[in-house]
């Protein structure tokens, strides 16, 4: 091959890398400046794993009394939900709170108590009481720490933390998310992607590159994974990281 064959392709080969450190500088920039839709996403998936697990433990053990309890709080959380009368919602708000508290101290113990303060953590954080809501969800995860609802409390006590701007907690919140229910958890995936997400906004670019690899490893058919995988591109681009 002459060198003018050679030459197209180190221009091809060229212009190749410079379109992944395009891409990864805008990818970086879309997340820098969407943080709260990242936010935004963990809870979605904490609310809607948290229905799918209550829907099957209450119809598991719909004989318990506190489960019964806990069936009817979620039948006044439904229709607080869609509640469109700014008085009647705030009344009705209050109703529920107490339900969910009375559930809590009534049967310390079960996992109704655990599903009712993730609940009420998860009312707190829409409410914008963030600190009352990561107090909350981690009372939750203390109830049971063995439990399908374990997980989820972690992911809202670290989503609780950020948006009160305690970034450290919700590092630690999810550092324990990534180190203790890695596996058959529905939410690790997105757990390790803020996790490194945080590390990285701290200028922890090692810490953050070991996230973003355990997530490609653990979970590569994600797409939280496909993520990870350019922000592995970004960070190695801007010689951030090995």
């Amino acid at each position: 091959m002459n060198q003018q064959e050679k030459q197209p392709r180190k221009d091809m080969n060229v212009l190749n890398k410079n379109e992944k450190k395009a891409f990864s500088d805008k990818l970086a920039d879309f997340i820098s400046a969407n943080r709260i839709l990242f936010i935004g996403i963990a809870i979605g998936i904490v609310v809607a794993i948290a229905a799918v697990g209550i829907y099957t433990a209450v119809s598991e053990n719909v004989a318990t009394a506190s489960s019964r309890a806990m069936e009817l709080a979620e039948q006044k959380l439904q229709q607080w939900s869609q509640e469109t009368d700014e008085q009647k919602k705030a009344d009705s708000e209050k109703a529920l709170l107490v339900d969910l508290d009375t559930i809590a101290k009534k049967w310390p113990h079960t996992i109704a108590a655990q599903r009712a303060l993730l609940r009420k953590a998860a009312i707190l954080n829409q409410k914008k009481e963030y600190a009352d809501a990561e107090k909350t969800a981690l009372d939750a995860l203390a109830r049971n720490k063995n439990s399908y609802a374990a997980p989820i409390a972690l992911e809202l006590a670290a989503v609780s933390a950020e948006e009160a701007g305690n970034k450290d907690a919700a590092i630690a919140h999810y550092t324990q998310l990534a180190k203790d229910y890695l596996k058959d958890n529905p939410v690790a995936p997105h757990a390790l992607f803020n996790l490194g997400r945080l590390q990285e906004e701290k200028s922890d670019y090692k810490a953050a590159m070991a996230s973003y690899n355990q997530l490609v490893s653990a979970f590569g058919g994600s797409d939280w994974a496909l993520l990870a995988k350019n922000r592995i591109i970004y960070l190695k681009a801007k010689g951030l990281a090995e």
